[in-house]
């Protein structure tokens, strides 16, 4: 039978308490704005390069965006998202 990812890490994650959790919380909320920025990036037709250039901003780090290594700036958050013709907005959580 196959264990889900979460099942997987249940116990584990158990152990590393409230600090760990809100670490996690950090990186799926950078993880889900890298994956809405390549989706977007890709539906325009637009490599990283070109990207970067019409945002005044480096490959590396449209680059690192995208791989969740860094959580860009509100600023470059709404020049990516201009190029992209998308809008910034905060959404109420699920509660």
């Amino acid at each position: 039978m196959k264990r889900t990812y979460e099942q997987a890490t249940k116990k584990r994650r158990a152990r590393l308490g409230a600090d760990a959790e809100a670490q996690a919380a950090v990186l799926a909320q950078a993880y889900d704005i890298a994956i809405q920025i390549v989706e977007l990036r890709e539906r325009n037709g637009l490599t990283q390069v070109e990207l970067a250039a019409r945002c005044g901003i480096d490959q590396g780090d449209v680059s690192r965006i995208e791989r969740g290594v860094t959580s860009p700036t509100a600023r470059t958050l709404q020049r990516i998202a201009e190029v992209l013709s998308a809008d910034v907005r905060l959404v109420a959580r699920a509660s």
